[in-house]
């Protein structure tokens, strides 16, 4: 862990993945409202039938970056911290 007045790059990938899911989650809210805009409306689109498997691919590969960063991350300070190395 870093200083009071040191960098914490833990807590800055931790906040960073929370911030890029929140922001997907809010795009993809954004675009499943026009989706469902456009069913009620008779007007589908084929992009809105394969929404589902875009957005489940998607989340997907958001977590496997952010468990890679953070396990990474945890490797490299376990590495910092030992006696022999």
């Amino acid at each position: 862990m870093a200083g009071p007045a040191g960098f914490d790059r833990e807590k800055f990938l931790l906040w960073a993945v929370a911030g890029i899911f929140i922001a997907q989650f809010s795009l993809y809210a954004a675009g499943l409202g026009v989706c469902f805009h456009l069913g009620q409306q008779k007007l589908q689109r084929a992009a809105c039938a394969s929404y589902p498997e875009t957005l489940q691919r998607t989340f997907e590969t958001a977590l496997g970056t952010a468990l890679a960063l953070l396990g990474g991350s945890s490797l490299a300070a376990g590495r910092r911290k030992d006696p022999d190395g």
